[in-house]
């Protein structure tokens, strides 16, 4: 009797055990779980640093912007460049396939408002400059973007649209947009800004023999 005690007792140990291992095992796996999904939801291929947004394929460097008037509104064309840091060659254009937006606080600072950026460039020369050979060359440079960057080779640029200002009080801050990215093709929330201070765009002035297009 003594001994069938002692086997029932042990076989009670042997399942209590058991019990206790898998449920010691089971927060393991979902922290395990949990940390993973996190992993993957900070994966990001684009974001900026400095004056510069950082991308898979390379880099692309704001160097200034570059205001202009027009029918007594103010806008601003980006003077850029692309820097191919593949070991491949890869069209400069698509180094950085987000948009870039820009963004302004309104006089009141009360709301921050999108700048429009479909509007050409090339309007710099239409009250600036009547030389029908500056405006070619201006759109041969922008044209740039459409050729192939060999590996580690940089391409000093203009991109072809301008964005016109709200005002010219508050500083101008620039971001990526990828409205079609998918969860690992995304732009960093957190260090997706460059700012750029209002005062500077009214010192540069356009000299397109700054670029070249060969």
């Amino acid at each position: 009797m003594k001994r069938m005690i002692a086997i029932g007792m042990t076989i009670l140990s042997v399942g209590m055990f058991s019990a206790c291992s898998t449920n010691s095992n089971s927060p393991k796996s979902s922290n395990s779980s949990s940390h993973s999904k996190s992993n993957t939801a900070q994966h990001y291929k684009y974001y900026a640093k400095g004056k510069t947004f950082y991308g898979p394929k390379g880099t692309l460097k704001i160097n200034k912007l570059i205001g202009y008037t027009l029918d007594n509104n103010h806008y601003f064309i980006l003077d850029i460049t692309y820097k191919n840091t593949t070991k491949k060659e890869v069209d400069a254009s698509d180094i950085m396939t987000p948009n870039i937006e820009a963004r302004q606080l309104n006089k009141d600072k009360s709301q921050k408002i999108n700048l429009n950026g479909s509007n050409s460039a090339s309007q710099y020369y239409r009250d600036n400059n009547n030389n029908i050979d500056d405006y070619n060359k201006f759109n041969e440079i922008t044209d740039s973007a459409s050729n192939s960057l060999m590996p580690e080779k940089e391409l000093h640029t203009l991109q072809e649209f301008s964005y016109k200002l709200n005002n010219n009080e508050n500083d101008i801050e620039l971001s990526l947009s990828d409205p079609d990215a998918t969860s690992d093709d995304t732009v960093n929330p957190k260090k997706n800004k460059i700012t750029i201070d209002i005062n500077s765009i009214q010192d540069n002035s356009l000299n397109l023999n700054d670029y070249s297009t060969n």
